[in-house]
């Protein structure tokens, strides 16, 4: 992927005020020249999460989370540094440059935009088509029998096509789409030489959203008194939808799974609504019913812990055992709530009530356990050759632990309710198996560097730079070889090589957002300190004092040299020089001014 331009992420920094932004995910109070807040990355009572809109930068100082509104986006949303300035940079209106550009990106991207603006479309007409036409009584008498109400409804843009082979074709070329662009949109049959059909018909339509809650896709569910036996029809693979890439629910479950620590994964979206809606906010689907290496990747940038939640049939446990090696392989720990046979989440909540199905996801144990359970009240502990092909299967999903500790650690302990050693278990694990995955992993890093923890003197000095360009100037010309060793000293000599004016907070917030994680927590709890009374002096003084150290270091080393017996006298003669010319260099040190 084309890196962005510097020059669209400075306009973009120059767009996007960190008040306004930060505004936009809780409430701020103001506080002086400053905003607070409770801090979103740690629980606290009293709010110690402060923004500054003179310096474009926020430090909490309960934390010491801080940095650029490019680090908050990046942090809170849980995602890379380009997808955080491209999501500012649409929130502003700006076209994003980018660098290396290949030919027929410019059309690429157009037609990606066209999509979605059609998506978007489409999900309005279904929902419309849902709450007021005629045709689309039978879909609101199926949600009245499943309890959806019309707030949840309209929460979640349920929409529905009707049973008419052009109805949605009509509206989108009356909105002044192409047959190109409803050709690649995937919400019509019909190929190049083919006259263009409604995909979806007589359907309860279900849009599927990216993680920033544009709509990509559709899902449509049968409605009676329909024959089709395909009771769920997808979008297929199109410019903005990978099947295989999306989970549907996350534009509203991303900071509820950061929270929770923990996801909870339904299959179908009637069964995500009705648990999202109960108050367990922290739930996704994936499109289908298994997991792909590519849904592991983007639900662990929220959570490294999953539920899978899927129905009891045999179905719902093939989902499970396929899901089980792709989410183990990605670092995550799988429990598995048992459903009672015949329900799913939707039934359950219905019937017992949201209470019975938190207390489910709760208690629901690790998949070994689980498994172990199952095979306990079979009887299949008792049969040797079946036992022995549990052992088999469960050496198998093993083999994907991300370690040789993991391995010895889960031997332990199944070893025993296995009633072998958990080095015969360790035996039948086999040579660690590939994840099959339809893509390569993620490589796209144009994030910073990591950076390091200066020590109080790269401190003082970086105080004094951030808050006067003529102190940097000044200290840019001097001899700082002197720093060499001290931590932070890298940080120091960007901060001297940079030419912002730190009255200019569009700037300011550019030189942030191109420093490290690190370094721009460090650099936000130095920008919202009280200013230097007289930044110049401090780098004087420091640089000073820093000097006077490196000539009493020598000196010592002189002068210990000197008390050694048997010194030659012509060495002697030349380390007394030395000495001297030491004494002459401080005492001119402490006398400057």
């Amino acid at each position: 992927m084309p890196r962005i331009a510097e020059e669209s992420i400075e306009r973009v920094a120059a767009a996007s005020d960190i008040v306004e932004i930060i505004g936009g995910y809780f409430p701020l109070k103001r506080a002086g020249s400053s905003w607070r807040a409770l801090c979103p990355f740690h629980r606290e009572k009293s709010p110690s999460f402060n923004i500054s809109p003179q310096k474009q930068a926020y430090y909490c100082f309960g934390c010491g989370a801080g940095g650029s509104v490019f680090k908050f986006v990046m942090e809170y949303e849980r995602i890379d540094f380009a997808t955080a300035v491209r999501r500012l940079a649409q929130k502003a209106g700006i076209t994003i440059l980018e660098d290396e550009s290949a030919p027929g990106d410019d059309q690429r991207r157009e037609l990606r935009q066209r999509l979605l603006v059609l998506h978007k479309a489409a999900a309005d007409w279904f929902h419309a088509n849902l709450l007021r036409s005629p045709a689309g009584a039978t879909a609101r008498d199926y949600l009245k029998s499943r309890e959806i109400s019309s707030d949840i409804a309209k929460n979640w843009q349920i929409g529905y096509a009707p049973d008419n082979r052009g109805a949605l074709l009509k509206h989108a070329r009356a909105a002044g789409f192409k047959d190109h662009e409803l050709r690649a949109s995937g919400l019509f049959h019909g190929g190049e030489d083919k006259s263009l059909a409604d995909r979806f018909r007589q359907r309860l339509m279900f849009p599927i959203r990216n993680d920033y809650g544009e709509v990509i896709a559709f899902s449509g569910r049968v409605l009676p008194p329909s024959e089709d036996p395909a009771k769920y029809v997808n979008s297929p693979e199109t410019p903005l939808f990978s099947k295989g890439r999306a989970l549907f629910g996350l534009d509203k479950a991303r900071r509820p799974l950061a929270d929770a620590g923990l996801a909870i994964v339904c299959e179908g979206q009637l069964d995500l609504i009705r648990v999202f809606e109960s108050g367990l906010e922290n739930v996704v689907a994936p499109q289908g019913t298994a997991f792909t290496p590519a849904q592991a990747r983007l639900l662990k940038r929220y959570t490294d812990a999953a539920v899978l939640c899927f129905d009891s049939d045999r179905a719902g446990r093939t989902a499970v055992e396929r899901s089980l090696p792709i989410l183990i392989a990605a670092g995550f720990g799988v429990r598995v709530a048992p459903l009672p046979a015949g329900e799913d989440p939707d039934s359950l909540i219905r019937r017992d009530g949201p209470d019975a199905f938190r207390s489910l996801i709760e208690r629901a144990p690790d998949y070994f356990d689980f498994s172990l359970d199952e095979a306990a009240a079979s009887g299949q502990l008792d049969n040797p050759s079946a036992k022995a092909a549990l052992i088999r299967k469960l050496a198998g999903f093993a083999a994907h632990l991300p370690d040789a500790v993991a391995r010895e650690s889960l031997a332990s302990r199944l070893g025993p309710r296995l009633a072998v050693s958990p080095q015969a278990f360790l035996a039948a694990v086999p040579a660690r198996a590939s994840v099959a995955s339809e893509e390569e992993p993620e490589t796209e890093n144009e994030g910073p560097r990591p950076g390091e923890e200066p020590d109080n003197t790269i401190r003082l000095l970086l105080h004094a730079v951030l808050g006067s360009l003529e102190t940097r100037q000044w200290l840019a010309t001097q001899n700082i070889d002197l720093l060499t060793g001290h931590p932070g000293a890298g940080l120091l000599q960007k901060c001297l090589a940079a030419t912002f004016d730190p009255a200019d907070a569009a700037a300011t917030q550019s030189f942030l957002a191109a420093q490290s994680t690190e370094a721009q927590s460090v650099l936000a709890a130095l920008l919202m300190a009280r200013p230097a009374t007289d930044p110049g002096a401090i780098a004087r003084d420091t640089l000073r004092t820093l000097q006077r150290q490196q000539l009493e270091a020598r000196r010592a080393a002189l002068t210990a040299r000197l008390r050694q017996s048997g010194l030659p006298s012509d060495e002697v003669a030349t380390l007394q020089a030395q000495v001297v010319d030491i004494i002459r260099e401080m005492s001119q040190i402490s006398g400057s001014h």
